[in-house]
This record gives C-alpha cells, structure tokens and sequence, in this order.
C-alpha cells in the first residue's frame, strides 16, 4: 500500500540547503550570515587550494531561467511517476525566505507516495563565486562529507554525497555540474520502506531536470 508522502516542513527543506549549499561554500575563510564567503585575493593556506580537482562541463546548461519557477524544472510526468503533481508544488523563493535568498531557490512536493523530494538550485553559490563542483571538492577535501560518490547522470558530473552516509537509511542527496559554476541539487529523504530505492529516485529526479533544461519534451 502506498502511504502519504511526508509533507516536511520548511526545516526539512532547510536541511537540503544547509547540506547542499552552505556546507559546500563553508570551505572558504570568511563568514557573512552563516554563508560563507570567497577568500580575499591574495591570500592563500589552505592545503585544499591546489588539491581540489576541477571539473569542466564540456556542454553546460542554462538554469538561470527557472530561478523563479524551480518547481517547473521537474516535468508533470516525472511528478506522477513519483505519486505527486504539479499542484503538490511547494516553491521556496528568495524574495519570500531568508536562507533561499542567500542560497538559491527550492521546490519541495507532496503526494501520495513513499518518501519525501526536494530540488535546489544552488545560485547562491555562484554568486559568491564558489559555483560548481569544484566548490564542493574542495569541501570534501576538508573532511566535511563521510558520503562522497562520483556519478554520471544524463552525461553531467554529479556526487551522491552527504555529512553521514544515510543512504541504508533511506536518505540520499545528489549534487549535478550543469556548468562549471553552476550545480543543482535533489534529494529523495524517509524512503523507510526502501532504502535502496531513494537514490534511484534522486538519480531520476536529476535526469528529468537536465531533460527539462535541455529542452527535451
């Protein structure tokens, strides 16, 4: 029997931008709100600056036409597969939230299904010029991620990654180079009775996206 997904709230939500968006700039020297900031120029020390690698996205995608309807990223058929609609679409703006405004904006949806999805565009990292993979890599190489596994999805870059791997527990967060300052993140959380099936969900999710921004309808 299917069960209703989980309506988090906005906390919840909260949770995918603090482990896909602030944890991932919060390599950087400065602070500003709890968001970090890039270094000054010139100043070097951290091992991770040489270290990281760097990812090129050889046929980057524009996102930046969504910023304000994120939740139109995902397509109608994509929704029902998963047990949700359109009209379940909760979007968390910028304009309307504090932590978005500084990190980018999310949708979050509700429905008649397992477990619970989520999507950010992490503008807020390119704006402080830490965008793309990279930004990420060079947190992962300070140790803030037990979770770090490279994937592909639909030909881009992506990491399942996380500050614990809770994939066993039905939690999975995805993080997708769509250009070399720009990512995405999904997330597929509280899928108790299928653990294994949360990241195939978020996989799905990210392939849809990268569907919708290429145009492929």
């Amino acid at each position: 029997m299917r069960r209703r997904m989980y309506d988090r709230s906005v906390t919840w939500v909260r949770g995918l931008v603090l482990s896909s968006v602030v944890i991932f700039a919060a390599s950087c020297s400065a602070t500003t709100d709890g968001v970090a900031e890039p270094p000054e120029r010139g100043v070097t020390g951290s091992e991770t600056d040489t270290t990281a690698p760097q990812r090129t996205v050889s046929d980057p995608l524009d996102i930046t036409p969504y910023l304000s309807e994120p939740c139109d990223l995902v397509s109608p058929e994509m929704l029902e597969d998963l047990g949700t609609s359109p009209e379940q679409a909760e979007p968390i703006l910028p304009e309307d939230d504090e932590l978005a405004a500084q990190t980018g904006p999310l949708c979050r949806w509700s429905g008649e299904a397992e477990g619970s999805i989520a999507l950010g565009i992490d503008s807020g990292n390119k704006e402080r010029g830490l965008g793309g993979l990279k930004g990420l890599e060079v947190s992962r190489d300070q140790g803030r991620y037990k979770l770090w596994e490279e994937v592909s999805v639909a030909g881009y870059p992506a990491v399942y990654l996380g500050v614990r791997d809770a994939r066993a527990d039905g939690d999975c967060d995805l993080a997708v180079g769509i250009a070399d300052d720009m990512t995405f993140g999904v997330t597929a959380h509280s899928f108790y009775d299928n653990p294994e099936r949360a990241c195939d969900v978020a996989n799905e999710l990210a392939a849809d996206v990268i569907q919708t921004l290429k145009g492929e309808r």
